[in-house]
């Protein structure tokens, strides 16, 4: 399942003042707020409940629906067991994506995240995640295209941030990662410009971020409307397959 929690600003204090947890979404809270976005494969769900579909061939082609070369749909895994959201690109495409909460994140605002998934294909450059920048996306406005992405590069999964417009994404953590093995990514976002921060979760238990030495990476976490997009974007060198699972269910859990 895939989960993006939002929290009133007054009641975000209370969960940073809590030990770090095991999970992103605080168990004791998680039964009281319904998941903005809910997605799990094992009931059926059709994977338009994740958001706006963005599909991308070459660039600026996009098709407005799922072709046998670029799709996103219910389907099994690799397996041919479990269920999953398959997203799919063949080479030379370069893109299959579900963009969430489009245009309705807000600053101030704390989202977590949960996010199961398994890849085909390692491509360099394959973004699986982006916490991507709308209204200021550029340098005038002190911007960045893409503050967080978790990236494939070297059989690596990279969490990198960008901090400016021209300094590009910066590798905070990386993880040795394989084709055809589920992770599961938790993610807690603060969406402000300034003291914004970014908390990351691998399996169930925190990242040390390789550039702070501690669990909690601080910057410009919303530029000016940041969004999260889920699926596959780039790697157009080879042909992609994604799979989306369900992930820890923290309601029926809490």
């Amino acid at each position: 399942m895939l989960f993006l929690y939002l929290f009133l600003t007054f009641l975000v204090s209370l969960v940073l003042a809590q030990p770090v947890q095991g999970e992103p979404v605080p168990a004791e809270l998680s039964a009281r707020k319904a998941p903005l976005v809910d997605f799990l494969a094992s009931r059926g769900d059709d994977p338009k409940t994740l958001g706006t579909l963005n599909l991308e061939k070459g660039k600026g082609d996009r098709p407005k629906s799922n072709t046998p070369d670029l799709y996103i749909k219910l389907d099994k895994d690799f397996k041919g067991i479990n269920g999953a959201a398959h997203f799919h690109h063949k080479a030379g495409y370069r893109r299959a994506e579900y963009h969430s909460l489009k245009g309705q994140t807000k600053a101030g605002t704390t989202y977590f995240i949960t996010y199961k998934f398994a890849l085909g294909e390692l491509p360099d450059g394959l973004i699986v995640f982006q916490w991507k920048e709308y209204k200021a996306n550029n340098d005038k406005d002190g911007g960045a295209n893409i503050p967080l992405a978790l990236e494939v590069r070297n059989n690596k999964l990279e969490f990198s941030h960008t901090f400016k417009w021209k300094e590009g994404r910066k590798v905070q953590w990386s993880q040795d990662i394989k084709t055809r093995t589920e992770y599961k990514i938790g993610l807690e976002i603060l969406a402000k410009a300034d003291g914004g921060h970014a908390k990351l979760w691998f399996n169930g238990k925190p990242v040390t971020f390789d550039t702070t030495k501690s669990q909690i990476l601080t910057g410009n976490m919303f530029p000016g409307q940041s969004d999260p997009k889920f699926g596959i974007y780039g790697g157009q060198d080879v042909q992609v397959d994604s799979y989306v699972y369900q992930g820890p269910d923290r309601h029926e859990k809490g």
